[in-house]
């Protein structure tokens, strides 16, 4: 009888082994998955900061651009330019009057 208990419990042992083992494979399985999900998450993140890296170097030269125009149209000899286009000439005597009265007193 002794050699079948040995049996049985060498048996028990291999079942406790197998099942051991299945948890292990269980667990990496479920671990490499969630490493696989996240690299896919990251991604995607990383594509959507190359995006809106793009977007805001859009943006700084659009605004670059803008103040450029700013610029160029506050510009006098531009404005020169659109004032004798309308009609407007520069002056060739200039009269100062003197005033006595105070202007804007409370």
């Amino acid at each position: 009888m002794k050699k079948s208990t040995k049996i049985l419990d060498q048996g028990a042992q291999n079942y406790m082994y197998i099942q051991k083992i299945s948890y292990i494979w269980a667990i990496n399985l479920i671990l490499f998955a969630t490493v696989v999900f996240l690299g896919i998450e990251q991604a995607g993140k990383g594509a959507e900061i190359s995006n809106l890296e793009n977007k805001i170097e859009l943006l700084v030269t659009e605004k670059r651009d803008l103040s450029e125009g700013i610029f160029d149209s506050g510009s006098d000899t531009k404005i020169d330019k659109q004032s004798e286009e309308l009609g407007f000439v520069k002056p060739t005597n200039v009269y100062y009057l003197k005033t006595e009265e105070v202007f804007a007193q409370r």
